[in-house]
């Protein structure tokens, strides 16, 4: 229960340093943008490619055979998406461990950053892709403890990973150095407050709950009721994912900010970023 306490309290002062930066919030809409380009453009050509025309597949045998010859696509796909996504991350992170240390950057200095280390960035894309699409394919095939093991192997390399980002935006280092190095701080000095960090997503995924409830009330109401408690509880969802990535994004700057130089960035309270003495700076 303290994890989750002090989930919902960094997830407040998160919101809160973000409400006085209504403008990182301008990232993840760009990224989200772009992600859904991408989606559509490669996952299209992908489609126009391996599918005959006129053709739905139904049968298991002809979806199983779609799902292989999609696979190049799908892997494409996946190093693009995390490569926008990576890139805006990086860009907000570094204007909001600028602006935690009391700085100005402004979304300029951010991308210019992400710009800066647009190669780095790109190789932990293709690195991250790479993992993703191989324990995926491991759970498809192996049996129930095979698994097993490569859902651990999974949880593992997110806990190892977690500060690549804040690394990449605060230092030019390559994607190798940063996962040896987000792990050695994830290990000295932040592993229940990272675990408070990924159970913000589910007290994220509760406050999205009430929007669920409007389309089915609407049913007593009638057809334009019914399309327009749809469309409400689209913007509502597409707010909140894009309130939700931003406030994580300035929850990992200031964690990542007390990991390496000991400093309680404004907004937030020591009780809610200490759990050892800081790491020394890596």
């Amino acid at each position: 229960m303290e994890t989750v306490f002090r989930s919902w309290r960094l997830l407040k002062r998160s919101f809160a340093v973000l409400m006085s930066d209504k403008e990182l919030m301008w990232l993840p809409v760009i990224s989200g943008l772009f992600c859904l380009c991408a989606t559509v453009i490669i996952g299209g050509i992908g489609l126009l490619l391996v599918l005959p025309i006129g053709i739905i597949p139904t049968e298991p045998a002809q979806q199983k055979m779609l799902a292989k010859q999609m696979t190049p696509f799908l892997f494409l796909l996946y190093v693009v998406t995390y490569n926008i996504a990576a890139y805006f991350n990086v860009a907000l992170v570094s204007i909001a461990l600028d602006r935690l240390a009391g700085g100005h950057a402004s979304l300029t200095d951010g991308l210019q950053t992400a710009w800066d280390r647009k190669w780095s960035i790109f190789q932990w894309a293709l690195l991250a892709a790479t993992v993703g699409m191989l324990l995926q394919t491991l759970e498809r095939r192996l049996d129930f403890l095979g698994r097993m093991v490569a859902g651990i192997t999974g949880v593992v390399w997110t806990l190892a990973s977690f500060f690549v980002v804040p690394l990449l935006a605060a230092q030019n280092i390559e994607p190798a150095e940063a996962l040896s190095k987000s792990a050695q701080i994830y290990r000295k000095a932040w592993g229940e407050q990272a675990v408070s960090a990924f159970s913000f997503a589910a007290i994220v995924f509760v406050f999205a709950q009430p929007a669920l409830l409007l389309p089915p009330l609407a049913v007593f109401y009638g057809r334009t009721q019914i399309l327009a408690s749809i469309a409400i509880a689209i913007t509502y969802f597409l707010l909140l994912a894009v309130a939700a990535s931003a406030a994580r994004g300035v929850l990992l700057a200031a964690l990542y900010r007390y990991a390496t130089t000991g400093e309680v960035s404004s907004g937030f309270h020591l009780d809610d970023v200490r759990r050892h003495p800081a790491a020394e700076e890596l």
